[in-house]
């Protein structure tokens, strides 16, 4: 669990047999299957192409416990169930990260049941609310872009981004946080990192002047 999202919860991670969803910002599901993999844990991303592993990596992902599940052709035979492939990799996976629409609460139940019994998470990646009655629910707003200048004039690039991270769910009250993706500078030791910023001070506005009266 990433150290910025940790602090949001009682017990500073996620329980094993639970469910997670997360709605908005994809710098989320990429940081906590990043630091999931780090740690040991196996994990399959299920239905997500725009997940992007290779953020993913840069933040201290083990690809080799990672497994990748696509959608398949559609000229293929049979329909995509992306959530029978979720219930089968719950069996023998620590993680598993699938991309949702909307659930009705009945295969929501079932799967919810299947992760508890095998002691697996279940990271459900979609809109909000799209999956009933998870434990936690995340989700994350992009707030903002760091630029990194470049010694020439008018050249640089994105140096990282911020992203407004509220937690809630059952148990835990709703808490409210700003992370930064922050990427080292040209030259700078280090790789990409999610760290925990200061709440932006919303600035006074300053009294407006008295106007001028032209006379004609």
């Amino acid at each position: 669990m990433p150290t910025p999202i940790a602090e949001l919860l009682p017990r500073r991670g996620l329980a094993p047999g639970s469910v997670v969803s997360v709605s908005g910002a994809m710098t989320l599901p990429v940081a906590l299957l990043a630091a999931a993999s780090a740690a040991g844990a196996t994990a399959a991303v299920v239905g997500l192409p725009e997940l992007n592993l290779a953020m993913a990596a840069d933040l201290g992902a083990d690809l080799g416990r990672i497994a990748v599940v696509e959608s398949p052709s559609t000229r293929g035979s049979g329909a995509w169930d992306r959530l029978e492939v979720a219930a089968v990799l719950l069996d023998g996976i620590d993680l598993v990260v699938v991309g949702v629409d909307r659930v009705t609460p009945s295969r929501a139940r079932v799967l919810t049941g299947r992760a508890r019994r095998q002691a697996s998470t279940l990271l459900v990646v979609g809109p909000p609310g799209a999956w009933p009655g998870a434990s936690v629910r995340f989700s994350g707003d992009v707030a903002g872009y760091r630029h990194l200048p470049l010694r020439r004039n008018g050249y640089g690039r994105i140096g990282g981004l911020q992203v407004d991270v509220e937690v809630s769910g059952t148990g835990i009250a709703p808490r409210r946080l700003r992370c930064e993706l922050v990427t080292p500078g040209i030259g700078e030791p280090g790789s990409l990192r999610l760290e925990a910023v200061e709440p932006t001070r919303r600035r006074t506005a300053a009294p407006a002047r008295a106007g001028w009266a032209v006379a004609n």
